[in-house]
């Protein structure tokens, strides 16, 4: 009988324990485990290797928050916060950034990004213009 009672006192205890285990964590830790767990299930199906152009990773990259960053409230990922920008009409660069708002308009440069979209359209009009050569008798 007695050993009967200290086994359910024992399941009682056990249960308590993982009660009180769950009571003791907060909703962050919470999160933070679902997310964990969310995550290696995405792993299982991914690639062995990660690259440098890996957009999973880098996404996980960006959005993480770190401690003392100065920048934190000044950027924000995917776009601009809190910066003015010139409203105008400004020339085309490669990477596509537009000047400041304090940009008087004037465009200074030596021709290069110019010449470097020509080259690409160019190179882009011969190979369409070469594969409707190529496909003209089909």
């Amino acid at each position: 009988m007695e050993m009967l009672e200290q086994i359910e006192r024992q399941e009682k205890g056990i249960k308590d324990d993982t009660k009180n285990y769950e009571w003791g964590r907060g909703d962050v830790q919470k999160e933070q485990d679902e997310d964990k767990k969310r995550r290696l299930e995405a792993e299982k199906d991914a690639p062995f290797s990660r690259h440098a152009d890996d957009a999973q990773m880098n996404g996980w990259m960006k959005e993480a928050s770190r401690w003392g960053d100065p920048m934190s409230g000044m950027a924000r990922v995917g776009g601009k916060k809190n910066s003015k920008i010139y409203q105008g009409w400004c020339p085309p660069n490669r990477f596509g950034i537009r000047p400041g708002y304090r940009w008087d308009g004037v465009d200074r440069s030596n021709g290069f990004e110019a010449s470097c979209f020509a080259k690409e359209n160019s190179k882009q009009l011969l190979a369409q213009e070469a594969h409707a050569w190529s496909t003209s008798d089909m």
